[in-house]
């Protein structure tokens, strides 16, 4: 894998301002502005769009399996920032968080954290609106490739 010395510093302020509140809002406006110039139909701001939707992920070949909430509240049952549920736990099966599960695993062809993906998970908002793959797949067509959750991916996948 190549890596982008560059991104180390930004890395790692991210990283290390924990996850709160304000640094998922910021997360949530970084995926908007990610869309690789898709604007949903009929909506006056990607930005605003995103900002006003729950971001949500799937995975599995069908996409169907709810991996949990982006931009959810660390205290949200359903967000993928709560390491007691079962979206953001290291031990949950439908965790990006598990590096042995289907989701979260270097090897899986569904999982956010193999750089070889080809079918990674999806981020939509409750609209149905698509936001892009979640990935470290550069290759994929349709990644998320904003440096802010490419840099946050990078941290829960291990790397």
């Amino acid at each position: 894998m190549k890596t982008h010395w560059f991104m180390l510093p930004l890395l790692a302020a991210f990283l290390l301002s924990g996850c709160t509140a304000a640094t998922w809002r910021s997360v949530a406006q970084g995926m908007a502005e990610a869309g690789n110039g898709y604007q949903p139909y009929g909506a006056t701001s990607y930005a605003a769009t995103a900002a006003a939707q729950k971001l949500m992920v799937f995975g599995g070949s069908d996409h169907r399996t709810y991996l949990g909430c982006l931009n959810c509240s660390e205290y949200n049952s359903d967000s993928v920032l709560n390491s007691y549920g079962s979206y953001g736990s290291s031990y949950s099966s439908t965790s990006i968080y598990n590096t042995y599960g289907q989701y979260g695993s270097p090897y899986v062809p569904t999982s956010a954290c193999n750089p070889y993906a080809s079918s990674p998970p999806v981020v939509v908002d409750s609209a149905g609106n698509f936001y892009g793959y979640l990935t470290l797949n550069a290759y994929k067509g349709g990644a998320i490739t904003n440096p802010k959750i490419v840099a946050w991916l990078h941290g829960v996948c291990g790397g």
